[in-house]
């Protein structure tokens, strides 16, 4: 059997067009809208009830949110950025979602990475963390590894933080697909004090 057959045989493969994930993106947007009406007016109706209705409606727009995040293709462009840069910008993202962080930067070289898609990884770690970290005093340590081929940017945690919420696990695994197509790696450590570290090649 021929090695491209096998592969067919193994792997469930879907091309995706941009234009027609578009038009679904938009069609599911005009139901959701028609949605938030309608729960809207349950809440005024119904109290409580339709509070519940709003609150899983607007968990389940999220969802729907970061699945096309997943499944978006997304066009790199790599360029050299100071690793005090990135961890400033992680940082604030997890201060806008309520975390107390300061920063602990090492002499660290610059990495490879495309700022738009690494800021967009970072805004999901901070929806994350908007129910995981929420009021903890948090540490990001930015050093180069003992290879001297990657930079990594470790999280810390002064207490353990929460479970995650099922938008919030869905958001960390669509930060880590985005990390990873840019050559680094998130790391979620099992030390409930060190939360997770991003990992992201060196500029050379």
């Amino acid at each position: 059997m021929p090695a491209d057959e096998a592969l067919r045989n193994t792997e469930q493969l879907v091309a995706l067009r941009p234009d027609v994930l578009g038009d679904v993106e938009h069609a599911v947007g005009n139901l959701l809208q028609r949605m938030h009406h309608v729960a809207r007016a349950a809440r005024d109706e119904l109290g409580a009830p339709g509070e519940r209705l709003q609150a899983t409606l607007d968990e389940l727009e999220q969802l729907l949110g970061l699945f096309f995040d997943y499944v978006s293709p997304v066009a790199l462009e790599l360029r050299p950025t100071a690793a005090a840069r990135v961890a400033e910008s992680l940082a604030a993202q997890l201060r806008g979602h309520g975390a107390e962080v300061t920063i602990d930067t090492a002499a660290a070289p610059p990495v490879l990475a495309d700022p738009r898609t690494l800021s967009r990884s970072f805004t999901l770690l901070g929806q994350a963390a908007a129910s995981a970290w929420d009021r903890l005093p948090v540490v990001i340590a930015t050093a180069a590894d003992a290879s001297g081929e990657r930079v990594e940017l470790t999280v810390r945690a002064a207490l353990p933080s929460a479970p995650l919420s099922a938008p919030g696990a869905l958001a960390t695994a669509v930060a880590r697909r985005l990390i990873e197509l840019q050559g680094g790696e998130l790391i979620e450590r099992p030390n409930p004090a060190c939360a997770c570290a991003v990992v992201l090649p060196v500029a050379g």
